[in-house]
């Protein structure tokens, strides 16, 4: 296990380092710059800011400098935007934010797909099945930016239940239609996986044989058809996690959370290369981090995945 974990490092490490230097190359080949405006600069007052920024060193040394503020210190630098502000402090404000809700949505994603699709496997071709493959068929038909107003007009405007925006601290009321717009179609393609692994190892030979000795129907499924059963839907997780983090942009422009999709969208829009560079290394490295922890914990349920 030891080597298999030394093995996946090599290659996630390699990757992050790729992903840091395009990011930066794809951000320079854009056309315009952080400064460029509709009312152009003064060019002495351009040269003064690429100077303050180090933008008037040749491409390579940015380069090398950009990387190395990332790597050994885990800073992006300075906004170019958000004056007296740098990027990792734009983070640190919207990130936590993202989390908290992206978190929550998954908790939910997972528990209530996995238990649809169990139910629906166990209880093959019964009313029960039909209803979870009715719902996940449904659901997915509802994607975050179609499912966040249609919420907002029923349980805001037309019922009065629930705020249509904000944060207010992470307070429940205003969390409730954010978690459901994102986990929605996640809980959809989660009960279908897991109804369609579900299935097939229950036909499998273990679980006859299982069933033949008497062992209790609880005990069959829980304990000798979970586990493997599971595999399909673990390798799911970890692009599914960083799925809900990244949908937060439409998730922060309806119900104005103040999360980093919303820093991410103003970037784009005011040409904060800086931000946009950090944002994208972020979700980038939380993609990296996840499929590793998504392949350790494969390799530990099934053994033959280290050899």
């Amino acid at each position: 296990m030891f080597l298999y974990i030394i093995r996946r490092l090599a290659i996630a490490v390699p990757t992050l380092l790729i992903l840091i230097v395009a990011s930066f190359l794809l951000m320079k080949a854009a056309p315009g710059g952080p400064f460029t405006m509709e009312r152009a600069v003064p060019p002495e007052v351009l040269a003064n800011l690429n100077a303050k920024y180090g933008l008037d060193a040749p491409l390579w040394q940015q380069l090398v400098n950009y990387v190395w503020g990332v790597i050994a210190h885990f800073d992006f630098g300075p906004s170019f935007v958000y004056k007296d502000r740098t990027v990792n402090e734009i983070i640190a404000q919207g990130f936590p934010v993202t989390l908290t809700y992206g978190a929550i949505a998954f908790v939910v994603a997972v528990l209530v797909g996995g238990a649809l699709g169990i139910c629906a496997a166990v209880w093959h071709n019964s009313w029960l099945d039909y209803l979870a493959v009715g719902v996940a068929i449904g659901t997915h038909v509802l994607p975050s930016f179609v499912l966040a107003p249609i919420l907002v007009l029923v349980f805001t405007l037309w019922l009065g239940w629930l705020p249509g925006g904000g944060w207010e601290g992470g307070q429940w009321p205003y969390v409730i239609m954010p978690v459901i717009s994102l986990s929605v179609l996640f809980i959809a393609s989660i009960s279908r996986l897991t109804r369609s692994s579900m299935l097939e190892v229950l036909n499998t030979n273990h679980i006859r044989t299982a069933r033949a000795k008497g062992i209790p129907a609880r005990v069959v499924i829980f304990r000798h058809a979970l586990i493997p059963a599971l595999l399909p839907v673990i390798s799911y997780l970890g692009p599914a996690f960083v799925s809900m983090i990244t949908g937060s942009v439409v998730i922060d422009m309806y119900f104005s959370t103040g999360g980093i999709g919303k820093f991410f969208v103003d970037a784009a829009l005011n040409r904060d290369y800086a931000v946009m560079m950090g944002i994208t290394i972020l979700v980038g490295g939380l993609t990296i981090l996840f499929n590793l922890v998504v392949d350790l914990l494969y390799a530990w349920i099934d053994p033959k995945i280290r050899y």
